[in-house]
């Protein structure tokens, strides 16, 4: 029985919503294609007219994710400074994560191989694009691409901790997104050195 409301055109965005839901509730290994269908108001089948398996729709909700990051990133009004612009990326990308645990769980701990989802590879590199921009004036001492990287690993270092509830224990009366503001300050210390 379709859901009250539902337009057959849009189907594919019902079901990823749906994907959204489910892994709000049970995390990114505990949704079915069956059970997304059912959620959208459609037979078990009708999903498999836009996605071949669980993997792509798990595929596709992380590529929106990951758009979504793309434009938080694209929409900062970057600061001069390196260390500034270091926090400054960092911290969103905290705020991110925080903002939609379960979006961030689909983003990266879903299980899936990025390389076998193309779509969903380029969006990341397209994020990873804009921090190599990002950081290119600065990167006279390694390339924009390594640069990016080593800030992108400890943004999410700090995200992943703070979204899992690991962090809280070991840095008590802190918020997440200042001990990722400290650690990119840190970091881009290191250039100096």
């Amino acid at each position: 029985m379709p859901r009250d409301g539902y337009h057959h055109g849009d189907l594919r965005n019902a079901l990823l919503a749906a994907t959204m839901e489910l892994v709000r509730e049970r995390g990114a290994r505990g949704f079915s294609v069956a059970e997304a269908a059912r959620r959208a108001g459609v037979s078990s089948a009708a999903p498999y007219r836009h996605f071949p398996d669980r993997d792509a729709m798990l595929a596709a909700a992380a590529r929106a994710g990951f758009l979504a990051l793309e434009q938080r990133c694209a929409g900062l009004d970057l600061e001069p400074g390196l260390a500034a612009r270091a926090a400054q990326i960092a911290t969103a990308y905290v705020l991110f994560a925080q903002e939609d645990p379960a979006r961030f769980e689909v983003m990266f701990a879903a299980g899936l191989d990025k390389s076998a989802h193309p779509e969903l590879l380029r969006q990341t590199e397209r994020v990873q694009a804009l921090l190599e921009a990002a950081l290119a004036p600065f990167a006279n001492e390694g390339l924009p691409a390594e640069r990016a990287a080593e800030l992108w690993s400890i943004a999410h270092g700090v995200a992943a901790l703070a979204v899992g509830g690991g962090l809280g224990h070991v840095v008590r009366g802190t918020r997440p997104d200042e001990v990722a503001a400290r650690a990119a300050h840190s970091w881009a210390a290191g250039f100096a050195s």
